[in-house]
């Protein structure tokens, strides 16, 4: 089935893609599986395997939901 108000591709099951960027100057002491998974099942839904790509202090865009593909930035000089 195709959706093409919103261009997904999807049979009976629903593949999502989340950017997650840490933000945050420390490293987490929970991993980002545990973050997305939690803030799905909140919003009511069913969560299977979990993908992680990248790690948390990463360089990253300036602007917090930046274009990956733009400059970016050390971690320490982005984070808060």
């Amino acid at each position: 089935m195709i959706d093409s108000t919103y261009g997904i591709l999807y049979d009976e099951n629903m593949i999502a893609r989340v950017n997650f960027e840490w933000r945050k100057k420390d490293e987490p002491d929970t991993s980002a599986e545990f973050y997305i998974r939690t803030a799905l099942k909140a919003a009511g839904y069913t969560v299977g395997h979990i993908a992680i790509q990248g790690v948390w202090d990463e360089d990253k865009p300036k602007i917090p939901g930046g274009k990956w593909d733009a400059d970016r930035l050390p971690h320490e000089e982005i984070a808060t």
